[in-house]
């Protein structure tokens, strides 16, 4: 039997819908304080955004953007982590906002690295920046610090001038908490938006996602990938105690795809 390429390629995207929508449930079931989601155009494409709430960039809320080789993820070829604006810390570069990923992995093994793994990377980086530049112990019990980093100006910072350090980062969360309700830049439907907490609204959305129709229309069972792919929706809520921990205001609400 003979198949068109055209056939072949369609097919190749239907399995690459099935996968990313494998990899976004497990970013659900796996992750708290940080989100990610495909964009609603192309599921190569992620929107994220985490909320640091211990260590010295307690505080910090920083959006993020996972772009996701072409073949992905039957490829070798990192995905790229891109921040929305600078941030000082020695695996993130000042002048593209990526993040190094070589820390965590030299390629992609497709049936070992998740995007979660990403995103817990992320979140170990902010959590303890100092043990992220360190690659062992020396005979005399030293720490010893990469040789080459993303940003050497922050890598001496942070191992010459700690102090310093600091107050750039607290500089920068407080600058973050600032910009956190922001409207978004893009219209696409996926981005994620923070708004202020409104009881009625976080209500009527919780009885929403418990409808069973709302179930049924977001099941992978009984949806096409390609379709689902362009329809994923979710809101999420954060509790009480950890929102006000982030800038000591009612807690914010995190919604893709919802707007004021």
């Amino acid at each position: 039997m003979w198949y068109s390429t055209g056939n072949n390629q369609q097919m190749a995207l239907i399995s690459q819908g099935y996968q990313i929508l494998a990899e976004y449930n497990l970013v659900k079931e796996e992750l708290k304080n940080i989100y990610a989601i495909p964009s609603y155009v192309c599921g190569l494409h992620w929107f994220g955004v985490i909320f640091v709430h211990g260590g010295i960039y307690a505080g910090s809320v920083f959006r993020f953007s996972i772009l996701l080789p072409e073949n992905f993820p039957d490829t070798a070829t990192l995905p790229t982590v891109v921040f929305a604006t600078v941030i000082l810390h020695p695996h993130i570069c000042p002048q593209t906002k990526t993040l190094d990923l070589s820390p965590l992995f030299t390629e992609w093994r497709k049936d070992q690295h998740h995007i979660w793994h990403l995103l817990r990377y992320i979140q170990a980086i902010f959590a303890d920046p100092e043990g992220s530049i360190c690659t062992g112990q020396s005979p005399a019990g030293d720490l010893v610090v990469m040789d080459e980093v993303n940003n050497m100006e922050a890598l001496n910072m942070l191992a010459k001038s700690r102090p310093e350090y600091v107050k750039r980062v607290q500089e920068q969360a407080t600058s973050s908490q600032l910009h956190i309700y922001d409207r978004p830049l893009t219209d696409d439907p996926h981005y994620i938006i923070v708004e202020p907490y409104c009881a009625e609204r976080h209500i009527r959305f919780m009885d929403q996602l418990n409808s069973p129709s709302w179930k049924e229309a977001t099941s992978v069972v009984c949806s096409h990938p390609s379709e689902y792919m362009g329809h994923i929706d979710s809101a999420r809520q954060l509790d009480d105690e950890e929102a006000n921990k982030i800038i000591g205001v009612a807690p914010p609400r995190v919604e893709p795809g919802i707007s004021a």
